[in-house]
């Protein structure tokens, strides 16, 4: 999918979690940095159920889920706020299982 179009996200699984550093990673103009915050978005709002209802995979206990929904906050300012892509695909990583 291209960078100047935003991925749905519609789960917290590795792969997405792996994807979306990826396209951090490739990121250049700050209209792609806005994108990329907004799948920042999708993939906290995501973590959020989570807490409240529990991991649908049954993998993360809610400590690890709080622990990942935080890790997607500090990522999700690396790039939107500071424009530091590289360093929120860094952050972003720490989520993986």
């Amino acid at each position: 999918m291209d960078l100047d179009d935003v991925l749905p996200v519609e789960n917290f699984s590795d792969l997405t979690i792996q994807l979306l550093s990826e396209r951090l990673l490739r990121s250049r103009s700050p209209e792609q940095f806005i994108y990329r915050e907004s799948e920042m978005d999708e993939l906290w709002r995501l973590l959020d159920i989570a807490i409240r209802s529990g991991d649908p995979d049954g993998l993360r206990d809610e400590a690890r889920l709080r622990q990942m929904r935080e890790i997607v906050h500090r990522a999700h300012d690396l790039v939107g706020m500071d424009g530091k892509p590289q360093e929120a695909a860094a952050v972003l990583r720490e989520a993986l299982v």
